[in-house]
């Protein structure tokens, strides 16, 4: 008897896994598969301790859908401060992140203000994002994004778009000259200004500045005539910035004395002081470069 051989197929199963779809933020907010609140970054939170510079915007997405959702959050989206006295901000790097289905995730984003003027943002801020910014902004973010330039260098560049900002305030902000460049360059041919003179130090270190900013204010008891002034001075001080020009108040009672200064100087420790009746008083200690 002959015996035929017997073939036997057998079929290998594997499981089809579906690849969530990437679909960009404003997008999905638009077609309301996500929820989204927006808050400013505490800055004990913010590996760069500012509240709008560096990782200053915090995210929190809820995925309304059931599956997995990739979204692509993009550099040069506008977020408006729904505190309208308070900084609004411009998102300056690209990721993408995963949201399950059903699920909500917490994120911080790097950004920069676009109002110099304005006060800091704060945690209790919350934003609404608008709209992303066309090529100009989008494209000084690429900047930012390949040199991993996200602190007073990007901004003093950013504000010169936002705030007409002095171009040469970019320089002597970043130990590498070449992002400085790199900046002053494009937002130079962009605007169609001369790229202004740089300051070489010979033989001595170049002296990178800081950002300094105060919002504040000290209430004084008036019970004689009285002159008040507040300045931001040096240890000795020598006053350095005039915030509130000597002024003799001659009513009696209490007077509250605001101030508000958002500007760079190098390394060291600053005060802001109060000159009453010619006799210094410390308000604020302030120590940059640390």
């Amino acid at each position: 008897m002959l015996s035929k051989p017997l073939f036997i197929v057998t079929g290998l199963l594997f499981p089809i896994c579906a690849k969530a779809a990437t679909i960009n933020l404003l997008e999905a907010i638009k077609t309301n598969r996500i929820s989204v609140t927006i808050t400013g970054n505490k800055s004990v939170a913010n590996p760069q301790g500012s509240s709008h510079t560096g990782k200053c915007l915090l995210l929190s997405i809820k995925n309304k859908s059931s599956e997995k959702i990739d979204l692509k959050v993009e550099a040069a989206y506008q977020f408006i401060n729904q505190t309208k006295a308070n900084q609004d901000l411009i998102s300056t790097e690209t990721m993408i992140v995963s949201v399950g289905g059903q699920q909500t995730k917490e994120f911080a984003l790097n950004a920069l203000c676009s109002e110099k003027s304005n006060a800091s943002p704060s945690p209790a801020d919350t934003f609404v994002i608008t709209k992303k910014h066309d090529a100009v902004i989008s494209n000084l973010a690429g900047i930012f994004e390949k040199y991993k330039c996200y602190l007073n260098t990007a901004q003093q560049a950013l504000w010169c778009f936002t705030d007409n900002n002095p171009i040469a305030n970019i320089y002597d902000t970043n130990a590498d000259t070449v992002v400085e460049n790199r900046l002053v360059a494009y937002v130079s041919t962009v605007k169609g200004i001369p790229i202004p003179a740089r300051t070489f130090y010979v033989n001595t270190p170049r002296i990178i500045k800081y950002p300094l900013e105060v919002d504040s204010s000290v209430s004084v008891r008036i019970e004689s005539i009285t002159t008040i002034g507040i300045f931001i001075t040096d240890s000795s001080h020598n006053i350095l910035t005039t915030l509130i020009e000597d002024d003799t108040e001659r009513r009696i009672g209490n007077a509250k004395y605001s101030y508000f200064y958002r500007g760079q100087y190098p390394k060291g420790q600053y005060y802001v002081a109060m000159r009453k009746n010619g006799i210094w008083y410390n308000l604020q200690t302030l120590i940059l470069g640390e």
